[in-house]
């Protein structure tokens, strides 16, 4: 069986060389990998190795891309063919979470930066194997309760719309960040701890029959809801983050409670049991992150989402073989 989980492989902090990364990989038998950068000697340490690779297209790239079809043929064959097939590269995501709040300068160079991108690709003829995305914060959606109720913001439909219509022409996947750990912290009131670390001993919502007993299984179907009512739900879905913080600024983020959420969702990935809305259908999803990056921005839980310490120590445990 390929593979159904992988890590996001960060690289803001004191961290061990790619090569000392990918041994590490595979001595946890992890089998997928995310770069949000196309940083070359990681690329170059992924040969050979088998394991899927996520590579990055940045935010600050996405301009020149979408004006310059020859900018993006050169960043196709710099960072993809240059390495491909030896690197199982998967996908490319072309930015990231460019649809969230604060980005709004790139939102109207993302659509053309795909396209130009997947002309690159088909260029190279590797367009059966690599396929192009974008990754999605989970606030594209205006609507996510309940889950058959997914409906992304209105703001943002005058970009969806001809981007979905791409994913569905090249037969890419919509990628997705899924924190229930935000969602949580955010309306404690409403969500109880039990729901977002998959430890419901019942189900916590019923929607029109359809029984959610984590917050990570309903947050993943209001996004296929919401492809399903712009007329794509044959659209396949990967979570590219999800994840929970072992210390920081809230009570809730814990080792105790990251290593409960890293081992369920480990464990609900890897039994193909699916979502109420796919049943049966796995859905790839990757752990945020591989290391606590002691040189990331922001709140102080931003530093605590590895699976290690940058001294290659494990934070918790995680078992990633069924």
């Amino acid at each position: 069986m390929a593979a159904r989980v992988g890590v996001c492989y960060g690289m803001l902090g004191n961290l061990p060389n790619p090569w000392e990364v990918v041994e590490m990989l595979k001595q946890h038998n992890i089998g997928k990998v995310r770069i949000f950068q196309a940083h070359h000697e990681a690329l170059r340490a992924l040969a050979n190795t088998g394991i899927e690779v996520i590579v990055g297209v940045g935010n600050d790239e996405l301009q020149i891309i979408a004006s310059d079809q020859a900018a993006a043929n050169g960043w196709v064959n710099d960072n993809v063919r240059a390495f491909y097939p030896a690197t199982n590269i998967k996908y490319i995501s072309v930015g990231n979470e460019v649809l969230h709040y604060g980005n709004e300068r790139f939102v109207s160079f993302l659509v053309p930066a795909m396209q130009n991108i997947q002309t690159a690709v088909r260029a190279a003829n590797l367009q059966d194997n690599i396929k192009v995305s974008t990754t999605h914060a989970s606030s594209v959606l205006g609507s996510s309760f309940p889950p058959s109720g997914g409906e992304f913001r209105n703001d943002l439909k005058n970009t969806l719309r001809p981007l979905l219509g791409f994913l569905a022409e090249n037969g890419g996947p919509l990628l997705a960040n899924v924190y229930p750990y935000f969602s949580y912290v955010g309306n404690k009131a409403q969500i109880s701890l039990d729901y977002a670390l998959f430890k419901s001993s019942s189900p916590v919502v019923n929607d029109g029959g359809r029984q959610y007993w984590s917050l990570f299984d309903a947050m993943v179907d209001s996004l296929i809801a919401a492809c399903e009512r712009e007329g794509h739900g044959g659209i396949e879905v990967v979570i590219t983050e999800s994840g929970w913080p072992s210390a920081g600024d809230d009570g809730a983020a814990s080792v105790e409670n990251a290593r409960a959420y890293s081992d369920n969702l480990v464990r609900h990935v890897l039994s193909n049991e699916g979502t109420p809305r796919r049943p049966g259908r796995s859905i790839d999803t990757y752990i945020f992150a591989m290391f606590n990056e002691n040189m990331k921005d922001g709140p102080e839980i931003e530093r605590h989402f590895g699976l290690f310490y940058p001294d290659k120590n494990s934070v918790y445990p995680v078992n990633f073989t069924p």
